[in-house]
């Protein structure tokens, strides 16, 4: 009787409408999926004049370069924006309206990302493509970090016991991110083509975080034995 009564059932937490966590993440994931998915179809098979050889396939595939060049680096920046998403959404315990909201006008960003994708590939040597390319990515960017700061302030989101210190490494990649291009819109203005390799500094700062993590988590257990001692 208990249970038809849903007195022994848990009760959500009021004001969170029966959203959960797990409901957020589940769709957040598929829309990562369909961005990712949606990005290869904008490579189309090369056009071949007459008869078939392989080195007019290989001529049509070269010209190709600027398609498969957009799609590599649109894949990584969005794998890289969902493993930032994941990171951030294992540490959230519940959600609330501010932060759905928030997440759905991210999701509008990232699945709207081929679209910049193949106006690169097409015209990546105007500043107009770049920019509209850089601007989707910097707001995703931001609004990720606001995602992390309304959820860790005041422990608004999460556990009680989770460290603040591992907020600002949130913090720190969204905006990150989102500062690399707001600085390549600017360059675009003078040299589309520097803007776009001003890019690749995103992947050198990873590289570097990661290595610098990585020797912190090499080092700590030397520190643990050197106190025990």
């Amino acid at each position: 009787m208990e249970d038809l009564n849903g007195e022994g059932k848990e009760k959500p937490e009021p004001g969170l409408m029966g959203f959960t966590v797990e409901r957020v993440s589940a769709l957040s994931d598929g829309v990562f999926a369909v961005a990712i998915t949606l990005l290869v179809v904008s490579i189309a098979v090369p056009v071949v004049h007459g008869t078939v050889t392989n080195s007019k396939l290989a001529h049509g595939l070269a010209q190709l370069w600027p398609h498969f060049f957009s799609y590599a680096l649109s894949f990584i920046i969005i794998a890289m924006f969902w493993i930032s998403h994941h990171s951030l959404f294992t540490a959230i315990r519940r959600v609330d309206k501010t932060l759905i909201w928030l997440n759905m006008f991210y999701l509008l960003l990232i699945v709207f990302m081929p679209y910049p994708t193949n106006l690169l590939s097409l015209f990546g040597q105007t500043t107009v493509a770049v920019v509209l390319y850089a601007s989707v990515l910097a707001m995703a960017g931001l609004l990720q970090g606001a995602m992390a700061f309304y959820a860790v302030q005041g422990h608004r989101l999460v556990d009680d016991e989770f460290d603040l210190g591992q907020a600002s490494g949130y913090l720190r990649n969204s905006l990150l991110m989102a500062t690399v291009f707001i600085i390549s819109i600017c360059i675009a203005f003078f040299s589309a083509t520097a803007a776009q390799f001003f890019w690749l500094t995103l992947f050198v700062i990873q590289l570097v975080e990661h290595l610098v993590s990585r020797k912190k988590k090499l080092g700590e257990p030397a520190t643990e034995a050197q106190e025990a001692v």
